[in-house]
């Protein structure tokens, strides 16, 4: 293994060479955006003061078009979302672990913060997508459904599973188009499947460290495919490749592969990511060997997928971040990262594998590397269920019908990104009353812009703040009489009873099956989530009173 060619991304940072385009929001722009979002923004009291987005491709694909996503407010939505689940989180929860004593930060108090900033950021992005459908004019009228999320797992060993999340089944959209989803719609009513990862490097988030993101997609095009959440091998190219099987190609094999979609002489020239995880050591040592150089990071492998191979963004030694060749990671952070990469003229293939397996402490890295395949019952039942048993390998394609129908993708820097230097986290100023916020988008059309958005509050900081903590910051210090008062509060009031709910949607899915829009609440799982620590009493107290309190939001339950 050379060890010159394996290196973490935070001490070998990408920069970017070239000139860049970029243009600044005039004020008749400013008064539109904030017309137009009025909304979204009077959720939280502010407005944007100046915008100024910079171009970093507009090599347009021709292959695909905006679809519904032409529509301005809700292509902006996307955007919206992301900035202001990424305000919401650095303002509540980044660098949360490094307010406790090194003695005290412990992995169950990680676990718990990074749930809290899920929930935030989850919180948040749904109230801006649900804020927005609803205000959108007939005949451009949207019903978006969530197909694609992160954390649903329990990871043996690591975390419970269920993290507050954007679950898949959630719906966005009036509520006369939520009561008779599964119907027939309106034929005005356009049909947009959702990917998210609420928190790409949940635990960077935690700890205030580099290129942490809020991550979500919007789609004209229909779920093929649910992909199991387990992790996923991935070959991935800013640059299009014809498929392989990998299962049939050695690691060398595929680097050649993706090496000559480059045009490279050699696949010395070539970089390929990992996560810094045991499973990969193997991996990487093969490609070093090879000349390959093997960057790395910590934590979070969503966005080195969207812009792999862009242009002009060199590490020191002259190379690009060019590729994944054998990494591993989850399935939604698959998705969300490919779509966008696939935009932009690229090319990825994935193959299910066994976490289980991968998340042994009983195993060497060798061996982790050789029982990747190795599947439970469990997750051998999820493959089949998938009908990924006959297929192994699969591309964006499999998953979805049209990936080049309309859409775009948004990225909220929470904290300063080490792969995109200009695109820095999130920062506030409570004299000035201003949040300042950077959103990586690439759309359907292949475009990939910067947006550095600065809103201005119209109180002051701290107002603003408040109203985007989540319901369950209010709930969790109360327990009996007093926490029932403050949920019945709660359902008094228009606005808070939607955040109690879209609160209660993501934090409990795991116990609720949608019904249009209703859910049944199925109580053996409340009692198995409580068994496992993915909830805890106030949780189950919280679930009771509810179901107590609004008895309209649920149908017969078990």
């Amino acid at each position: 293994m050379n060890k010159n060619l394996r290196m973490n991304i935070a001490d070998y940072r990408l920069s970017h060479k070239a000139k860049k385009d970029e243009y600044i929001f005039n004020a008749d722009q400013i008064i539109e955006f904030n017309y137009r979002h009025k909304g979204v923004l009077d959720n939280y009291d502010f407005l944007l003061e100046s915008c100024r987005v910079i171009k970093l491709s507009d090599r347009t694909n021709y292959d695909s078009n905006l679809g519904a996503l032409r529509n301005r407010q809700l292509r902006q939505s996307v955007i919206l979302s992301a900035a202001l689940s990424a305000a919401a989180v650095a303002l509540h929860g980044r660098g949360s672990l490094n307010n406790y004593p090194k003695e005290e930060q412990s992995k169950d108090l990680a676990d718990l913060l990074k749930r809290a900033n899920d929930r935030t950021a989850a919180q948040i992005m749904s109230e801006v997508l649900q804020t927005t459908t609803e205000t959108l004019p007939m005949g451009e009228e949207v019903l978006i459904e969530s197909a694609i999320t992160e954390g649903v797992r329990a990871k043996p060993g690591h975390e419970p599973g269920g993290n507050p999340t954007i679950s898949v089944g959630a719906v966005f959209g009036k509520e006369e188009h939520c009561e008779i989803y599964g119907l027939d719609m309106p034929g005005n009513v356009t049909l947009l499947s959702m990917g998210n990862d609420v928190i790409d490097g949940t635990t960077k988030s935690i700890k205030g460290m580099h290129s942490s993101l809020t991550a979500l997609f919007l789609t004209e095009a229909n779920l093929k495919r649910h992909l199991p959440d387990i992790y996923v091998q991935r070959w991935m190219s800013g640059a299009y490749f014809k498929k392989f099987n990998p299962r049939e190609a050695s690691l060398i094999d595929a680097a050649e592969i993706i090496s000559g979609s480059y045009g490279f002489s050699g696949i010395e020239k070539l970089s390929a990511f990992f996560l810094d995880r045991p499973r990969h050591y193997p991996a990487m040592d093969v490609l070093n060997e090879a000349g390959v150089s093997t960057p790395f990071d910590k934590d979070g492998d969503l966005l080195p997928a969207v812009i792999l191979g862009m242009d002009e963004l060199r590490f020191p030694d002259g190379r690009g971040l060019y590729s994944m060749i054998g990494e591993i990671g989850g399935s939604a952070e698959w998705t969300v990262g490919v779509l966008p990469l696939v935009w932009r003229g690229g090319q990825a293939i994935g193959i299910l594998t066994s976490h289980s397996s991968l998340t042994r402490k009983d195993l060497s890295p060798e061996e982790k590397w050789k029982e990747r395949f190795h599947f439970t019952e469990d997750e051998f039942m999820l493959i089949q269920d998938a009908r990924f048993e006959r297929k192994p390998y699969f591309t964006i394609g499999d998953i979805l019908d049209d990936p080049f129908a309309g859409g775009v993708s948004a990225f909220g820097a929470i904290t300063d990104n080490y792969y995109l230097p200009f695109l820095q986290g999130v920062t506030a100023d409570p004299e000035k009353k201003r949040i300042n916020v950077n959103v990586l988008v690439v759309n359907s059309l292949g475009i990939v812009e910067c947006w550095l958005m600065v809103f201005k509050c119209n109180c002051d900081l701290e107002k603003t703040s408040r109203m985007m903590i989540s319901p369950k910051e209010k709930l969790e210090k109360y327990t009996g009489k007093e926490l029932e008062k403050a949920i019945g509060k709660m359902l008094e009031d228009e606005r808070s009873r939607k955040r109690f709910r879209i609160f209660f949607n993501n934090e409990y899915y795991p116990a609720l099956i949608p019904v249009q829009n209703k859910m049944v609440l199925l109580h053996k799982v409340v009692e198995s989530l409580a068994g496992r620590g993915a909830i805890n009493e106030v949780d189950r107290e919280i679930i009771a009173i509810t179901e107590r309190l609004a008895r309209e939001w649920f149908v017969e339950s078990d």
